[in-house]
């Protein structure tokens, strides 16, 4: 945790319920693939980011949506004892929906998601205010649109299907999401979707370099540090929640991006750290 002030964020997106599968090899068309060990932990994209604001120090809430069953009120349950505001969080009738993710040894990562669990809208009876916000989701009702319009920073990531408009000061993108796509482009994506007020692009390329556009210059961040590991699942996430919490910070685009990409090297080093003691402890036991 750092010594900022902790700032009240709100984080708009998707808590799954992730089946991860480690797989003994790379996936290949009609081959039988073996899987090692399967466990089911939170994740998507809100919780991700979300999450490492909350290790940061803010004070996060939630606008999310869970499904009223067992699964949907032990990850309620959890979500609070973590720290969360979970107010924001509706509640749906129906049965969680699994999302199924393969990954493979060399940190891969195939994800299975239903189109029923990709279509879940948000809901807001009526605008909120926060320090910053974070939006990952395709379309939004209009009491979160006119939140954004208030807000005095907003950070949103670039949607792929389907996105609406939203205000939104920095868009969050990976090149692996748009393979082959010229970054004026994706600019122009970017700022239809983004409205007047867009200043910044941020693309993504795994452990690669990152590159910051503001539809006329293009600047070229490299990390001090890269670390190779077998699970990257929520990487991006946790890297635009690391971004937010930089600009929050008061530093500028350039600083804040190397600053969340360290923060990001960090956190999925000491992950992979964690996941391979408990291996250990698994296997001594």
């Amino acid at each position: 945790m750092t010594n900022v002030a902790s700032k009240r964020v709100i984080v708009i997106g998707h808590i799954n319920h992730d089946r991860i599968w480690r797989l003994t090899e790379p996936l290949r068309a009609g081959g039988r693939i073996a899987w090692s060990s399967r466990e089911t932990r939170l994740g998507g994209g809100g919780y991700f980011t979300a999450r490492r604001l909350l290790d940061l120090g803010h004070d996060v809430t939630l606008l999310s949506n869970l499904m009223a069953d067992a699964h949907g009120e032990t990850a309620l349950a959890d979500l609070q004892a973590t720290g969360f505001d979970t107010r924001l969080i509706a509640r749906r009738e129906g049965g969680t929906d699994f999302a199924d993710i393969l990954l493979d040894p060399i940190g891969e990562r195939t994800i299975l998601s239903s189109e029923h669990r990709l279509s879940r809208t948000f809901l807001l009876d009526k605008p909120v205010h926060a320090d910053a916000f974070y939006v990952n989701a395709p379309k939004l009702p209009q009491t979160i649109f006119e939140s954004l319009e208030r807000a005095p920073l907003v950070v949103s990531q670039l949607p792929l299907r389907d996105g609406g408009p939203r205000p939104v000061d920095v868009m969050v993108g990976s090149k692996a999401d748009l393979p082959g796509m010229a970054l004026a482009d994706i600019w122009r994506m970017a700022a239809e979707l983004g409205t007047q007020r867009l200043a910044q692009l941020v693309m993504t390329d795994g452990p690669g370099h990152i590159t910051l556009f503001d539809g006329d210059t293009e600047r070229t961040i490299s990390l001090a540090r890269t670390v190779s590991v077998r699970d990257t699942i929520g990487a991006g996430d946790s890297f635009s929640g690391a971004l937010l919490h930089g600009l929050l910070e008061g530093r500028d685009i350039v600083e804040a991006t190397r600053h969340a990409g360290d923060i990001t090297t960090d956190w999925l080093e000491q992950r992979e750290q964690a996941a391979h003691g408990s291996a250990i402890e698994k296997s001594i036991s």
